[in-house]
């Protein structure tokens, strides 16, 4: 195949997704800050501002710098598929070559809400997602090796129809809170030990819900960065807990 093609990314749903992801991320954020406010005296809240509203604009600043960093790699990557050699290239202008030749599976799925084709060969496994003509791209190379494409329907999406089952305890537990008869019998519920319960109840459903590989690094898991959030918002849950029955003065 002489004939040079050339495949780009589909910047418009990626900056679609990116955005929706964005602000989520920085509306609970907020809701964190202002319902830990209120779980603490008003005498303490001047200070327990003055640390988490700063933070809270480094946060900004840094999911805008993010967003903003993303957004370009993604416009200036791009697929070239010449002389039976596929290149994609980076942002920087690194190279990846695969022989297409070399191809022994080609497989169609979904990963994090975009469409993905993963490319494999004896040596490694190229993934490469959100191509705006994707199905231009699995023709092509159907046509070259022969290979029929395999198509992986499993649901990668972390929320689901599936994952309110996964919370009935914590839906049990605001039962509970919310019904004075019920309360009565169990006093020790209150809105601290719901919040507290739903994050555990989180997150024990990240630890066992199943995540898709992303084939390139497992250090930015989508799943990883999630426990370690709720992770640091069970620990100063705990912490608040503590200063209030007087753990740290004791």
């Amino acid at each position: 195949m002489s004939e040079k093609k050339l495949f780009l990314y589909d910047v418009s749903i990626f900056r679609k997704k990116l955005l929706t992801r964005t602000w989520s991320v920085i509306l609970l954020f907020v809701l964190f800050v202002i319902y830990n406010s209120l779980q603490i005296p008003k005498e303490a809240r001047g200070q327990f501002f003055i640390i988490f509203v700063p933070l809270l604009a480094f946060f900004f600043w840094f999911l805008r710098r993010n967003y903003l960093k993303q957004i370009e790699i993604l416009s200036s990557g791009k697929i070239e598929l010449e002389g039976g050699m596929l290149k994609q290239f980076d942002s920087s202008g690194n190279c990846a070559t695969i022989r297409v030749k070399d191809l022994e599976k080609i497989t169609l799925d979904k990963f994090r809400g975009y469409d993905r084709i993963v490319l494999e060969t004896k040596e490694k496994i190229h993934p490469i997602v959100n191509l705006k003509n994707q199905d231009e791209l699995r023709l092509v190379l159907e046509k070259i090796t022969g290979i029929k494409s395999v198509y992986d329907l499993t649901d990668d999406r972390l929320w689901n129809l599936k994952t309110p089952i996964y919370f009935i305890p914590s839906i049990i537990i605001l039962i509970f809170l919310y019904i004075p008869i019920l309360r009565e019998k169990v006093p020790f519920i209150s809105s601290e030990f719901l919040g507290l319960f739903f994050n555990v109840n989180i997150i024990i459903y990240l630890l066992y819900s199943p995540e898709k590989e992303n084939h390139i690094d497992n250090r930015y898991s989508l799943k990883r960065r999630l426990i370690f959030i709720s992770l640091i918002v069970f620990f100063f849950q705990v912490y608040t807990q503590l200063d209030k029955v007087g753990w740290f003065k004791n």
